[in-house]
């Protein structure tokens, strides 16, 4: 089949439609950002770098002594492996148990899990940022600075050092997650606890459990479920997934073993299910966007494929969907009209407060929304991941949050050009199509409003730029 791709006319000008838009853009900033190779020395002569970490490393780092097992349980697996977490890496099982807990534990409880496991980690391992790292930092310093300055600060300052927290949690993924099979083991967890969820979600559509709360009963009356598993809203799931879903259909290629393989097709099979069953529009758009992405950096051959499947959707697919993404340009849809007139008021906020910013939570933003918003459209947060950090951290925010993401995706992009194994490119390309589509569903919503999910974000940039790592320092 890409035999026979290679040859015909169409995907030709598939190829040269790539090559003269890589043209136009070659040798430009926006090109040479991804693609250059960067300087770690650099890194290290900053002496905001170096300040950071040395605030990181004052306390000193424990070198317990190994455990010794009585001879008569030396064989046991179990023991073993406690002695193991106990002697060199207990902060990162703590770590570990978020991952595989976050979908299910209340925000406030996550948060002590991961200050506890912070604690542990200041006293277990020696930090050294990465250039994400440097800009998560900073970014973290402006969401205090701003928290500080709110016009809400009894509420928003307590916010902003839960969402620092959940942030942090980057640094606590590089540095726990360190060795190959630890990254591979907390990557097995983070899709099988989605998979526990999608199991959830069917147990809702078994139950016939019924909520219109998120539907517009004009248009969709025959839409009477919208599961949402243990989020509480179908939006918020379908975000999660978003993360979950690339990863685990990359593990049908990575995993070694055919029967981890078909565990990870079947799971992969399920999450899909459970997208669907969100009737989520963005998160929809958002995962056809994550498979564009996997296909362009894996093999641009498959693009035929992927066009032949769009063309093939509204045979395959059932009405109830069709008609929910054909809304998305119906105006008459209560939710994109809403959702159109909070941006419009959102931006007139913008007008004022680009700069100051309003800080973060829900009393900060509806301090000042009420007095800029079109009629009959009150609102919790702009719908809109990128307008809301604008909102709440002014335009210094919003650039030094652009450029995090930036360097995330220069770590991801740098590595696939380099990389030779093709499991690897596999599973880093996996990585870059769900912070791709997870990003755009962002454009539809303030995907960073549940706290579980922002975590979940982190934690998963953090297991991706360990991943990388890991295998640049194994092929060196």
């Amino acid at each position: 089949m890409l035999a026979w791709m290679d040859g015909s006319l169409f995907f030709r000008g598939i190829l040269r439609f790539f090559a003269l838009l890589g043209g136009f853009f070659k040798g430009s900033f926006l090109v040479r950002l991804f693609s250059a190779d960067f300087d770690e020395e650099w890194l290290r002569e900053s002496r905001f770098v170096c300040s950071v970490e040395r605030a990181f490393n004052l306390f000193p780092k424990l070198r317990l002594p190994r455990l010794p097992l009585p001879r008569l349980l030396e064989g046991s697996v179990l023991l073993s492996t406690f002695t193991e977490a106990m002697n060199t890496g207990l902060p990162a099982w703590a770590l570990l148990a978020v991952v595989a807990l976050t979908p299910f534990l209340p925000t406030m409880l996550l948060a002590g899990m991961l200050v506890l496991t912070f604690g542990m980690s200041l006293f277990w391992y020696r930090f050294r940022l990465d250039l994400t790292g440097v800009a998560l930092v900073l970014f973290v310093v402006i969401t205090m600075f701003f928290g500080l300055g709110s016009l809400a600060r009894g509420t928003s300052l307590p916010i902003a050092v839960l969402t620092s927290v959940f942030m942090l949690s980057y640094l606590l993924a590089r540095h726990c997650f360190s060795t190959r099979r630890s990254v591979d083991f907390v990557v097995a967890v983070m899709v099988t606890a989605a998979a526990v969820t999608g199991l959830v979600a069917l147990y809702q559509v078994a139950i016939g459990y019924v909520n219109m709360t998120w539907v517009d009963r004009g248009l969709f009356a025959a839409l009477g479920l919208r599961v949402y598993s243990t989020f509480g809203n179908p939006n918020v799931y379908g975000a999660y997934l978003l993360l979950v879903i690339p990863p685990a259909g990359a593990l049908v290629f990575y995993a070694r073993h055919w029967f981890l393989r078909l565990t990870a097709f079947g799971i992969t099979g399920l999450l899909l299910v459970a997208l669907a069953l969100t009737y989520s529009r963005g998160c929809h758009l958002a995962l056809a966007v994550s498979v564009l992405v996997f296909v362009l950096l894996i093999e641009k051959r498959m693009i035929v494929l992927y066009l032949a499947g769009l063309a093939a959707m509204p045979f395959v697919l059932p009405a109830s969907i069709i008609a929910r993404l054909v809304s998305i340009v119906n105006f008459a849809d209560t939710s994109t009209a809403f959702r159109l007139n909070i941006w419009i008021g959102s931006l007139r906020v913008l007008g004022d407060f680009w700069m100051a910013g309003l800080g973060q939570g829900l009393e900060a933003y509806n301090a000042v929304y009420p007095f800029y918003a079109l009629s009959a459209t009150p609102s919790p947060h702009s719908h809109n991941l990128f307008l809301q950090i604008f909102l709440e951290t002014g335009v210094v925010g919003l650039l030094v949050f652009v450029v995090m993401l930036a360097c995330f995706f220069r770590a991801q992009f740098s590595f696939m050009r380099h990389c030779g194994d093709f499991r690897m490119k596999v599973m880093s390309a996996a990585f870059t199509a769900a912070a791709v589509g997870f990003l755009f569903q962002g454009m539809f919503d303030h995907v960073f409003y549940n706290y579980r999910v922002m975590l979940s974000f982190f934690l998963f940039m953090g297991v991706a730029n360990s991943f990388v790592s890991i295998s640049v320092r194994e092929e060196l």
